[in-house]
């Protein structure tokens, strides 16, 4: 955008906290859109994490789990998070900082149960690698081991898996298999195992903590012919239908 040609490589001073940041170029900008200008908050937004890895941007968490202001937005600490964002406009508007404020359209997540505002926040959790897995996949379905019927649905299953991302598999939810991973108390590190280990690998220690967080769904649902044809006696039922032969299914399965 010529408009801010000038700026490039400079660094801007956030005017309630004092810190400076860096002004970068992104294709993901559209110049078109209000100023062209986009605020970038990789910790809080997904398009942002983005733009933040491809100029190592800083990743600065402002929320608490409970969706308070945690330190680094000191001074608004221990806020709610509305309630700190109506003291922001506020002390921007003392400031003389604020230009306007319009309305404009804009997706907002909302949980699905009790439709609460979601605001994306950066945790660890768990993924598997889906790059081999999603290759696999395809060329079953190339080498027409696998078929769809109607055919046309070929296309999305393409579509989807040679543009696969790896699969976040730890949930923090009450029901479901924990996950198999252990971290020791001692020294931290993570040991994976099929069942409860005596002691830690690195160090010795006894003292291990299992991840309280749950495998997605999809794994417990993948146990489902395992539950009910036998296993782990080795059923006649078991060995006739799985695997399966046919799938009737919704178009997100």
């Amino acid at each position: 955008d010529e408009r801010y040609k000038n700026l490039k490589g400079t660094r801007l001073r956030l005017p309630l906290l004092g810190r400076e940041l860096p002004f970068v170029y992104d294709e993901y900008v559209d110049p078109e859109f209000g100023t062209g200008i986009l605020k970038v908050t990789p910790a809080h937004d997904p398009n942002d994490f983005l733009i933040g890895k491809r100029h190592n941007l800083a990743v600065i968490n402002v929320l608490n789990k409970d969706g308070t202001i945690n330190k680094n937005g000191d001074p608004y600490q221990g806020l709610d998070r509305f309630e700190c964002r109506r003291k922001i406009l506020e002390d921007l508007k003392r400031r003389g900082c604020l230009e306007k404020i319009e309305d404009y359209p804009y997706r907002v997540g909302h949980c699905y149960r009790c439709r609460t505002e979601v605001e994306p926040y950066l945790s660890p959790q768990w993924f598997v690698k889906m790059e081999k897995l999603a290759r696999e996949a395809v060329k079953a379905v190339k080498e027409k081991k696998i078929e769809f019927i109607p055919s046309f649905w070929k296309k999305g299953y393409f579509q989807w898996l040679e543009n696969i991302h790896d699969w976040c598999v730890s949930r923090q939810i009450w029901w479901g298999h924990r996950l198999p991973v252990w971290c020791c108390q001692s020294c931290g590190k993570m040991i994976v195992a099929t069942r409860k280990p005596i002691q830690c690998d690195r160090c010795g220690s006894r003292d291990l903590e299992q991840d309280p967080d749950v495998l997605d769904t999809w794994f417990s649902s993948s146990l489902w012919p395992f539950s009910t044809l036998g296993w782990p006696e080795k059923k006649e039922k078991l060995k006739r239908f799985y695997p399966t032969c046919f799938l009737c299914t919704a178009w997100d399965i």
